[in-house]
């Protein structure tokens, strides 16, 4: 039973909510991964919705490889400082650096992602100021 309005895509973006999980790191590969599928479903149901959800897509994507990409730097960085045998104590910079910058990757994904959800509710296309559009 449908109830007339037009499909709009706001699954895909509300999908990014995954990033609050309270599995630590967990919720931002889940996030991205589902914003990157949920492109499939949705790119059927009309073209406000596939424009939606290939802007969603498009953000999962970049979200998915930065945030993996700084995951695993941060792995690096920690096995190499491991591996180093120092008798001396560094502080947490610079081997925080990735771990700091994923937390802050994981906040402007917050943020883009309620702006989405909000105008793809409203019926809007999404547009990210720093994106080109392309389906």
């Amino acid at each position: 039973m449908t109830s007339g309005r037009e499909a709009t895509g706001v699954s895909a973006w509300a999908l990014g909510l995954l990033i609050l999980l309270p599995v630590p790191m967990l919720g931002s590969l889940a996030s991205g991964g589902a914003m990157v599928a949920a492109y499939g479903t949705l790119s059927r149901q009309g073209p406000l919705a596939k424009a939606n959800a290939a802007a969603a897509r498009r953000w999962g994507a970049i979200f998915l490889v930065l945030s993996t990409g700084l995951l695993l730097l941060q792995l690096v960085l920690g096995l190499i400082r491991l591996a180093a045998h120092t008798g001396e104590a560094s502080g947490f910079f610079p081997q925080g650096i990735p771990i700091t910058l994923y937390a802050v990757v994981c906040l402007v994904h917050l943020v883009v992602v309620i702006a989405g959800t909000r105008r793809a509710r409203r019926g809007e296309l999404v547009r990210l100021p720093f994106m080109r559009d392309t389906a």
